[in-house]
């Protein structure tokens, strides 16, 4: 399987996975603000050693519902290290 990947543009933390057989049911309205899908690419799977998503929960989302939708904190702003005082 390849899983086709979309991002939302008003929430960069929010992705969609499909695959070419379900890629007509991917929407706008997906993204829980709104805004746009922006296509990120297409991946063949890797099992255990991918990071972003479960490759089997996409799967078997894909299978029922045609997406699977995650949302990963890699866009999130890391915090500063608090100073030591002197």
């Amino acid at each position: 399987m390849k899983f086709i990947v979309y991002r939302c543009t008003k929430d960069p933390d929010y992705f969609i996975v499909t695959d070419r057989h379900h890629v007509e049911q991917v929407r706008e309205a997906m993204c829980p603000s709104g805004g746009d899908v922006e296509r990120i690419g297409e991946y063949a799977e890797m099992g255990e050693s991918r990071v972003a998503f479960d490759e089997t929960l996409a799967k078997n989302s894909i299978e029922h519902q045609g997406f699977y939708r995650f949302e990963a904190n890699t866009f999130a702003a890391v915090p500063e290290a608090p100073e030591m005082p002197a």
